[in-house]
């Protein structure tokens, strides 16, 4: 952090800081939150538990998902080195734990320390569990990266790897069901139902030590000091046994295969039209033989059918597609980031002003065609279980609205905030490198902005369906279409040209990947 408090200069530098305020006044009031729970002994205790074990959750998935390995602490990078496995060992773990993330854990955990202690007499017990929690967190974290860092540099590792995020999404979404399913009391008796299985878990184990021990429960307390240690020795073991074959054995990547079948036409057509079927038979073999590109249309088909069914339960199931729908308008994003360094090729073979829109265009047809198959599945559904067919005019329209709108800020986007994405493929969703995260923030927020804008029409009308009279979700059918093919016919022509006379610039941001 004080390296890019030194490298960044003027609106960056403040950025930085504010952001780092923020965060600082967040977790501020997250700990002091907690702090205030220790009146309340029994929603402490119930809370903690599931905080313990989401965060460990957290620890062990997110470098894997989403943050890639971090190339400050891979131990291939310490293999020519003369340093001993226990030493090597040790140091990975101390630098493991310096750093924001591991601060911000701890602001966190001492909240929950005095949260759990009541009376003040099991502080030290408390204290105590919140280390082991931390080290648990940071040692398991560490144990599965290092083992799944050479399964991810080859293609049967990154199809693990996306089937094991889908199993995530799945299993959240199965949480939520759970936190939302206490019936006449709500969350609350959800969250209690998930913390009294929790508590049999390791990190769950060790935030219900406090309380044990505090009422004399000493058969419990044993039981739960074993559930929750274990992780810990365990994991050490595991990192240990990981880091022996990851600095011992060759890397097990593989390229990639010849394209088959039609994707050998690869030559670029002439015209909008021309280059836009091309673009779009490349993004369309791409989606299916490229695990990283599958992954979101597999997380989106679940968001757009199954998640509407477990937030609205209702009738109004119909409008809660259109998230879904701006999602998929995202999939067209980043254009010119995907292909990294290659993208050279592109400014050699797309150099004038209707090639360049044909292959801005193609990207969103390989979004545009089977997203509408998802919208229409998932509002045949929702109207089918909810018999909300009277609704399905206006949420149809907000939907192709915001996936258009969301599509058309993606082409914009790409070419004005265009970021790198790590080549190397360590991480399934690592969607730009370090040093660009700045860049990706800002990138994404400006395309859902855009897209829920392009989609504020239709949403009025919609509304105006619900409070004045039905036939304005006819209205909502007519503007959502219209005001997201204006949208998308405008930012398309400009972003062709903006790549036309920024195309060297977005090479040189975009091959950062290739470092990655």
């Amino acid at each position: 952090m004080t390296s890019r408090l030194r490298a960044s200069r003027g609106g960056a530098r403040v950025g930085i800081v504010i952001l780092l305020v923020l965060a600082v006044l967040v977790l501020g009031f997250a700990a002091f939150g907690l702090v205030l729970l220790r009146s309340v002994p029994d929603v402490a205790v119930v809370l903690v538990v599931t905080l313990f074990t989401l965060q460990l959750v957290g620890w062990v998935l997110t470098p894997l998902i989403a943050f890639g390995v971090d190339e400050t602490v891979d131990p291939a990078r310490f293999a020519l080195l003369p340093i001993r496995m226990r030493d090597l060992q040790r140091g990975l773990l101390t630098s493991s734990l310096i750093g924001y993330l591991p601060a911000a854990n701890v602001i966190v955990l001492l909240g929950a320390v005095v949260a759990l202690s009541a009376p003040w007499s099991v502080l030290p017990v408390a204290l105590v569990c919140a280390v082991l929690q931390l080290l648990t967190c940071v040692v398991l974290s560490r144990a599965a990266s290092t083992a799944m860092s050479t399964l991810m540099e080859s293609r049967r590792g990154r199809d693990l790897g996306m089937a094991v995020g889908f199993g995530i999404f799945v299993l959240y979404l199965a949480l939520s069901w759970l936190l939302n399913s206490g019936g006449g009391s709500g969350v609350q008796s959800g969250v209690e139902k998930a913390a009294g299985i929790f508590g049999w878990l390791p990190s769950g184990s060790l935030a219900l030590l406090p309380q044990l021990v505090a009422t004399g429960q000493w058969g419990r307390v044993a039981l739960a000091a074993v559930i929750g240690v274990a992780p810990l020795v365990l994991g050490w073991i595991w990192w240990r046994r990981a880091l022996v074959t990851t600095l011992t054995t060759v890397s097990s990547s593989t390229e990639s295969s010849a394209p088959s079948g039609a994707s050998h036409d690869t030559s670029v057509g002439g015209g909008v039209a021309g280059t836009a079927r091309v673009v779009a038979g490349r993004d369309r073999l791409l989606m299916w033989r490229d695990p990283m590109r599958r992954m979101p249309w597999l997380m989106i088909g679940v968001l757009i059918i199954a998640w509407p069914f477990f937030v609205a339960r209702g009738p109004g199931g119909v409008y809660a597609v259109a998230f879904g729908a701006l999602l998929i308008g995202t999939q067209s994003a980043n254009q010119y980031g995907v292909d990294g360094s290659g993208l050279w090729l592109h400014l050699q073979t797309i150099a004038d002003r209707a090639r360049a829109r044909g292959e801005s265009v193609g990207h969103v047809v390989a979004a545009f065609l089977p997203g509408t198959v998802l919208v229409l599945v998932a509002l045949a559904l929702q109207a089918t279980v909810y018999d909300a067919w009277d609704k399905v005019p206006g949420a149809l329209g907000l939907a192709l609205g915001v996936m258009l709108g969301g599509a058309a800020a993606s082409t914009y986007i790409a070419a004005v905030i265009p970021y790198a994405m790590p080549q190397s493929r360590k991480s399934m969703f690592a969607s730009s490198v370090p040093g660009q995260k700045g860049r990706t923030t800002r990138a994404t927020l400006a395309i859902l902005g855009i897209g829920l804008l392009v989609g504020v029409p239709a949403g009025i009308a919609v509304v105006l369906s619900l409070v004045v009279a039905p036939w304005w979700g006819w209205v909502a059918l007519v503007l959502g279409p219209v005001c997201g093919f204006l949208a998308l016919d405008r930012l398309v022509k400009v972003s062709a040209d903006r790549y036309l006379q920024n195309g060297p610039e977005i090479l040189a941001t975009v091959a950062a990947g290739d470092r990655s």
